[in-house]
């Protein structure tokens, strides 16, 4: 796979530009001629895109300039350097991601794209905690430090696509024979983008004195590397407790701040189309969390592992997938479960206890329960527990003896994983196992009185935690909860 040098890739790719976003260009056509907007208004678009933001720098770096002028730092000043004419005619001259990088390569690329926002927004939001004078030239920076691995999914011919863990500089160096961070700092160093960029690229060992401000780039992106494993754990607790040390403040309150930026960044960028950090927040209010995860599309196969820090190259075995699982709010809605049951009974207030077990307590982004049809010849989902895309109107067949009509024959439960995936899916109607897309999930057969009325069906679709034995013990759990109300409900 190690074909080319990082000197050969460097040289590719140098002559390539970032695909655009088509949504970019939809913003922009509706604010008005760009000699006439505010520079605000265009670099708020232009920075939510990092292939338009790149083209935009690398075009204003490329023009000759005086040893006494500045750097150029951000899109501000490189379209005043450029003039608005030129910056149309590069615009214009652009190809939409779209229409140029294929579905499963794209779908990767946009989770880039809504990771480096986020940490943009982060080392932004710390920058003006500091007082920094040019808190947007971190954003930009912070915006660019995948540029690499943007490069390599849109011009690499596919070869990021078979990585177990595109985060894994031990991978990256055994497969590739380089660093993604070497190749990004090579590019940035070829195109003659600001010294500030090119030293924001440059690797950092997270203990050696480091100029604050790139420091906080550096911070910025290990806590959304975090964030993709979840808020409640070490790897994010010590990132933040570094945050908090760095702008001398207490760890709650850097918690508070890096919580309200990540919300900030998923709500000005849901066009990205991706489940931002944002929506596995714990406590995050219901309807923010369904804003940010319905109509969003996935990754074909998830290559964002998340935080782990110098892998060695020899050792590269898959990771066990982490479990997300809220405890406390899981074990507060089975105490409450158990007391509707035994006392006041409401069908509508018990069902949102569930919801709340499934989403918030078990973290899965996708659960419903499907019930039989009136003949028994279909499964029609009555009651969406998370994300409803695709699945509202869901009916699944009852037929040639498929894995949805066994469960209903004889009562189980069972986990699709590595070991038994085969032989699940092969029992899954076709279009239900395209449509879910996933290899990873829960079924349990819901009776009541001994008689079936359904299925429960849950995954975490478009994340990396997958489903462990600890989450289909709670599972389980929960709908032996669920078939209880059915049968306080017939009772």
């Amino acid at each position: 796979m190690a074909d080319k040098s990082l000197q050969q890739w460097t040289e590719k790719l140098k002559q390539r530009e970032l695909p655009l976003l088509k949504q970019s260009c939809e913003d922009l056509g509706q604010i008005g001629s760009y000699e006439s907007v505010s520079m605000a208004k265009f670099s708020n678009i232009a920075l939510t895109d990092p292939g338009l933001t790149l083209a935009i720098l690398r075009a204003a770096c490329a023009l000759p300039r005086s040893r006494l002028q500045d750097e150029i730092h951000t899109v501000d000043a490189a379209v005043i350097k450029l003039g608005t004419g030129r910056v149309k005619e590069l615009i214009g001259a652009m190809s939409f991601v779209e229409n140029c990088v294929d579905d499963e390569a794209r779908a990767v690329y946009m989770q880039l794209v809504s990771r480096a926002y986020h940490s943009a927004y982060q080392a932004y939001g710390m920058a003006r905690e500091r007082v920094d004078m040019a808190p947007e030239e971190l954003f930009t920076a912070a915006m660019l430090h995948d540029l690499g691995a943007l490069m390599l999914l849109a011009h690499g011919e596919g070869i990021l696509l078979d990585f177990n863990n595109l985060d894994d500089e031990g991978e990256q160096q055994q497969k590739l024979g380089f660093t993604l961070l070497e190749l990004s700092h090579a590019l940035a160093r070829e195109w003659r983008l600001s010294s500030f960029i090119v030293q924001s690229l440059e690797h950092y060992d997270g203990e050696a004195p480091i100029n604050p401000r790139l420091y906080e780039i550096h911070l910025a992106h290990d806590l959304s590397l975090a964030a993709q494993q979840g808020w409640e754990t070490a790897a994010m607790e010590a990132v933040v407790d570094k945050i908090a040390h760095h702008l001398h403040c207490d760890p709650e309150e850097a918690l508070l701040e890096v919580r309200d930026n990540a919300i900030h960044s998923a709500e000005e960028t849901t066009f990205y189309g991706v489940v931002p950090a944002a929506a596995s927040l714990p406590d995050l209010d219901d309807a923010q969390r369904n804003s940010f995860i319905e109509g969003t599309a996935v990754p074909v196969r998830p290559l964002l592992k998340g935080f782990r820090k110098e892998t060695p190259a020899a050792s590269l075995a898959p990771q066990q997938p982490f479990s997300p699982l809220n405890h406390a709010v899981f074990d507060q809605v089975v105490q409450a479960a158990k007391a509707q049951l035994a006392g006041d009974f409401s069908l509508p207030a018990f069902m949102d206890l569930m919801r709340r077990g499934f989403v918030d307590g078990l973290k899965l982004n996708r659960a419903f329960f499907a019930m039989l049809d009136g003949e028994r010849r279909y499964l029609v989902n009555r009651f969406m527990f998370g994300n409803q895309a695709g699945l509202r109107n869901l009916r699944i067949p009852l037929k040639d003896h498929n894995l949805f009509q066994r469960l209903l024959e004889k009562p189980q439960a069972l986990r699709c994983h590595e070991g038994n995936r085969q032989k699940i899916t092969a029992l899954l109607p076709r279009d239900f196992y395209k449509l879910i897309d996933t290899e990873q999930f829960f079924i349990m057969t819901i009776c009541a009185r001994g008689k079936a009325l359904g299925i429960v069906y849950a995954d975490r679709y478009g994340n990396d935690y997958g489903l462990d034995q600890a989450d289909y013990e709670k599972l389980c759990q929960l709908c032996r909860l669920l078939a209880k109300g059915f049968e306080r409900l017939g009772g």
